[in-house]
């Protein structure tokens, strides 16, 4: 059996953001239409990550495809309930699709490696890859949330820089 591939095209949102609580926050990309909602587990990280990297995608192609000036309400690109994730995504990637001038999300639940390696559950299971085709705007604000979650964590130690928790922080350079 085959990766199952989710197609969004179209999107009317393009989340990212965390639930819970600074140290036990999960992290979570969604992506809305009319007619679904797909949430998708990923490492903090990895929004971290997806942020700087898709705007400085955005940003070297912009020579080659400007992009007109956006105004997204916040609303578009906040997670919403419920964050019930599809699956983990191990891999994502970007894309560019110059004809539609639409960028692609790539998330995979499985990476190369792993889908060699036959699982106990099904030998021929890819996991699921889901393509979310987004507008430049949305990923420009996906990316921009996407900080602002990810910096709303616990703050890093001034020394170690290691996050602190709010009971207390024991601290590898004071030994």
């Amino acid at each position: 059996m085959s990766a199952e591939i989710i197609e969004l095209d179209d999107i009317d949102g393009l989340g990212a953001g965390a639930v819970g609580e600074p140290g036990q926050r999960a992290f979570y990309l969604q992506a809305r239409t009319e007619a679904t909602q797909l949430t998708v587990l990923v490492e903090k990280e990895q929004v971290a990550l997806l942020a700087a990297e898709a705007v400085a995608f955005l940003d070297k192609i912009a020579d080659d495809y400007p992009e007109l000036p956006f105004d997204i309400p916040s609303t578009q690109s906040v997670l919403r309930e419920p964050t019930v994730p599809l699956f983990r995504a191990r891999l994502i990637g970007l894309g560019f699709d110059p004809e539609r001038e639409l960028v692609l999300i790539e998330l995979r639940e499985r990476a190369d490696e792993e889908a060699e390696e036959p699982s106990d559950d099904d030998p021929d299971d890819e996991g699921y890859v889901a393509r979310i085709y987004a507008t430049r705007a949305q990923v420009r604000a996906m990316a921009a949330r996407g900080i602002e979650a990810v910096a709303g964590g616990r703050p890093p130690c001034p020394l170690c820089e290691q996050p602190m928790d709010p009971s207390g922080h024991t601290c590898p350079r004071w030994n």
